[in-house]
């Protein structure tokens, strides 16, 4: 199967402060190479991981409005990254995102539709620097066999449900709930049908496994790891 990547980044950041977006925030790296790295900013990171895992036909990278010049330059000060581009032949593209992630992501799906159509593709938070390879590697594996799948890690705390007024009307099973992280791995064309639907639908879905499930059918889930998570507010990038 060929597989195309999105990462979405087109978020204001608003939690970060002021002036602050978070993907193109410095991140510090344990690595022992000598070799001067350049700057290393959470979504360079991220997409570092990508390429070193997996071969991408096509990436598509989600921009705020106007916001193609400052992503390429942020990720050009990686000096990482066009190596790894240029060897594995992929193309690298840049689209603006909208008001939500939900319609970042359509937009995103539009934009490969119009190219070579892959099998499959991943959507990855570009907020999430410190994904492992394997997690990519599962979610590719279970996109190939099931049609669509999702790292997720258990809850360690108990979970309720409440309702408007915040009163517990659920008290759900631990052993039965998982936090889901990225990337998502999907069918391309389904999933692009399945967006679709959702954009006309009226409703506000939170991650594409929602719109998987609502409009078309199962998402299974792979081991996730406590160190995928996501960065969110300045301390998140102590």
């Amino acid at each position: 199967m060929t597989f195309a990547l999105v990462i979405t980044a087109a978020g204001s950041s608003t939690r970060m402060g002021i002036g602050s977006k978070k993907e193109y925030r410095t991140i510090h790296t344990s690595t022992t190479n000598t070799v001067n790295l350049g700057r290393i900013s959470v979504l360079s990171s991220a997409l570092y991981t990508f390429l070193s895992t997996y071969h991408f036909n096509t990436i598509i990278i989600t921009t705020p409005v106007n916001g193609e010049a400052e992503a390429q330059k942020v990720l050009s000060e990686d000096f990482r990254i066009a190596p790894l581009l240029k060897e594995s032949k992929a193309t690298l593209l840049f689209t603006e995102g909208g008001k939500t992630r939900q319609a970042s992501v359509y937009k995103a799906l539009e934009r490969l539709s119009k190219t070579d159509i892959p099998d499959g593709v991943l959507i990855h938070d570009g907020a999430r620097p410190w994904l492992q390879g394997q997690i990519i590697r599962d979610v590719i594996d279970l996109v190939e066999k099931k049609g669509a799948g999702v790292p997720g890690i258990p809850s360690v705390d108990t979970q309720k449900e409440i309702d408007n007024e915040g009163k517990i009307t659920r008290h759900l099973e631990r052993k039965h709930i998982i936090s889901v992280q990225t990337p998502q791995g999907f069918l391309f064309k389904t999933l692009f049908e399945c967006h679709k639907k959702a954009s006309q639908d009226g409703n506000t879905y939170t991650d594409d496994t929602e719109i998987w499930a609502r409009y078309y059918g199962d998402v299974f889930v792979c081991a996730g790891d406590p160190l995928n998570r996501k960065v969110t507010f300045e301390g998140d990038l102590s």
